[in-house]
């Protein structure tokens, strides 16, 4: 037997006594000293896991969201707003908002992160990237607002943003339009704007489409509209196709009628009113009626199925009188002349 499983058996060996070293091992005897081994090795291995669990356990908690209170008037909008505010009309869900909070606290907590200017992150200014009424619900209330701070980039502070907002359902199809439209101008690509606002190419194609044709002071003066949808959006857009359709809606605006509306009235009145539009001048046949030296008697007029005489010269009044008193006499004539050409 080797040195090592003499030690070895003398480590475990029920027995201290020195003299046992020098005696032969018996068979049964391996099997103590195995288990023992063998029990401390799941000890160990027991003792590791729970130390990797502990350590697994201290990163998630450190990672995780954690809530803080924040000073609501240090916090800055997004890079994109994806709000129309009510121009005109008082926001009442706004105001139930803040009475909600006043009554019962923020029940949910607002997405901010670290100033990407690093002297106002120094400074203990934050970037929201949703939650922009709680966050001004807690500056009118005077009260601070709980806030989840969290590392995001650009993209991800958008693709946030648009997602948590899809998800309340709560904007209007303009409203999500022109947050898309804005995604791109800021100098985002489609793929942003798709992730941000969970949609397909041909939806934000859609989207886009609209937002170009309705420009946006005319989109916020009539504000987020939400029983309005696509459809109508487009048939505005093609409404506003003329620089004069243009003008005509900015005077609508400014109508009494138009700011004393709701935001879906004031869609309505906006679209009615692109819809009256000047009459166009009716097309006509006409043909002159001359006498035996050229001169103009009158003129024979058709349209829309109806046929008019019109008499000019110095004696247009008395010809015509004229002319109705033997229109009786005329119209047998051609009645005759009729019956004649269909007997043939």
């Amino acid at each position: 037997m080797s040195k090592r499983k003499t030690e070895l058996r003398a480590m475990f060996a029920a027995s201290p006594d020195p003299a046992s070293q020098n005696r032969p091992a018996a068979p049964q005897a391996k099997r103590p000293a195995s288990g023992a081994v063998k029990a401390m090795g799941l000890t160990l291995g027991a003792l590791a896991r729970e130390a990797d669990d502990a350590k697994r356990l201290r990163k998630s908690i450190e990672g995780s969201d954690r809530i803080v209170e924040l000073d609501p008037a240090r916090i800055e909008a997004s890079l994109v707003s994806d709000r129309l505010e009510d121009a005109y009309g008082s926001d009442e869900a706004f105001e139930a908002l803040k009475a909600s909070i006043l009554e019962s606290g923020q029940q949910v907590p607002v997405l901010v992160r670290a100033h990407p200017d690093a002297e106002r992150a120094g400074e203990g200014w934050y970037q929201a990237a949703y939650g922009h009424r709680r966050i001004r619900a807690a500056r009118d209330l005077g009260i601070p607002v709980k806030a989840i701070v969290r590392e995001l980039d650009d993209n991800d502070l958008l693709v946030a943003q648009g997602k948590e907002n899809g998800e309340r359902l709560d904007l209007s199809f303009i409203e999500r339009a022109m947050f898309a439209q804005a995604i791109i101008d800021g100098g985002f690509d489609r793929k942003t704007a798709q992730a941000a606002l969970s949609v397909d190419k041909t939806e934000m194609s859609r989207m886009l489409q609209v937002a170009s044709l309705v420009p946006l002071e005319i989109v916020r003066a009539i504000g987020p509209a939400p029983k309005v949808g696509r459809p109508r959006w487009g048939v505005l857009g093609e409404a506003l196709s003329t620089r004069a359709r243009r003008d005509k809606a900015m005077k609508l605006i400014q109508s009494e009628m138009f700011t004393a509306a709701d935001t879906n009235a004031r869609f309505q009145f906006m679209l009615n009113g692109l819809a009256d539009r000047e009459k166009k001048p009716v097309k006509t046949d006409s043909q002159p009626i001359k006498d035996g030296a050229g001169r103009v008697l009158g003129t024979l007029m058709s349209a829309k199925g109806r046929t008019k005489l019109e008499f000019s010269g110095h004696d247009h009044a008395a010809f015509a009188a004229f002319v109705a008193e033997h229109l009786a006499d005329l119209a047998k004539s051609y009645t005759a002349s009729e019956q004649e050409s269909s007997d043939q």
